[in-house]
């Protein structure tokens, strides 16, 4: 299992069901699986620790809310932005606990220590209360 993630904001997307959209509209084949990317401009220096059990943990709206497995790096020339990498990341989008998440740039590194437990397999559309209800249900015991 890695020792660390990675965590990346997503930008212009106003809540996980809406997240989950997006993904499933830019989903691609992988390797025989079914996946996503990230671009980014730089690869990671610690990328091989990243594959082997990594994630990227997603923040919308100040708050990591779920995460992706990495399933590996790959170069792209982008039309507009030149050489940049691509972090693939496994389709099945995993639902955390939510967690206040400050806005930051680009990617940072995730200990492990600082994840927020998994939720399970998140199902767009699915019954469960909105995001912000959910945290005050929580706070209170009742969840």
């Amino acid at each position: 299992m890695s020792n660390i993630h990675l965590i990346k904001l997503v930008v212009g997307v106003e809540s996980l069901d809406a997240f989950a959209e997006l993904q499933q509209a830019q989903r691609f084949d992988y390797e025989g699986r079914p996946a996503n990317v990230i671009w980014t401009r730089h690869k990671p220096k610690q990328a091989d620790d990243l594959i082997n059990g990594g994630s990227v943990y997603r923040v919308i709206k100040n708050k990591i809310c779920c995460r992706q497995r990495i399933l590996g790096f790959e170069e792209a020339q982008h039309p507009t932005k030149g050489k940049m990498c691509l972090i693939v990341v496994d389709a099945e989008i995993m639902q955390t606990l939510s967690k206040p998440k400050r806005p930051f740039q680009g990617w940072r590194y995730l200990k492990p220590a600082q994840v927020p437990r998994d939720k399970g397999v998140f199902l767009a559309g699915g019954d469960r209360p909105p995001e912000d209800m959910e945290s005050d249900l929580r706070a209170a015991g009742l969840l």
